[in-house]
């Protein structure tokens, strides 16, 4: 049975603030654009798997639907070794969310890393 979005209606963590901060500042040329609208953002939804992915409203707007642009790409690899990966997106021109996942599956639990742990998704593993 699949679990259902958790629906919710909270301002972002700091640590939520700070790294999408971050991403917007170390994305493409685009994402600096974005970077007003996280001031005006709140989480609207999580994951349901416990992950740390949040989907954004800004000033209470959702975006509309269409596709997502990835904004900011970023991996790192955690203390067990484990390949994670972290995105900032928009969808319609709207920052839209965080997507924080395992890239190699193994990992259970993701955490929001800290940004000097983090490597452009342009960069392959070494």
């Amino acid at each position: 049975m699949d679990n259902p979005t958790i629906f919710v209606e909270r301002p972002l963590t700091e640590k939520e603030r700070l790294i999408t901060i971050w991403l917007l500042q170390h994305g493409n040329p685009e994402a600096l654009t974005f970077l007003s609208d996280v001031e005006r953002a709140t989480v609207v939804r999580g994951c349901p798997c416990g992950c740390p992915s949040i989907d954004f409203a800004i000033a209470g707007v959702l975006s509309k639907d269409g596709g997502i642009k990835v904004l900011s790409d970023y991996y790192w690899i955690n203390d067990d070794d484990h390949t994670n990966g972290i995105f900032v997106y928009s969808i319609s021109g709207q920052l839209a969310g965080l997507e924080v996942y395992s890239c190699d599956g193994e990992c259970s639990m993701v955490g929001i890393p800290d940004p000097i742990d983090l490597i452009p998704m342009s960069r392959p593993l070494a």
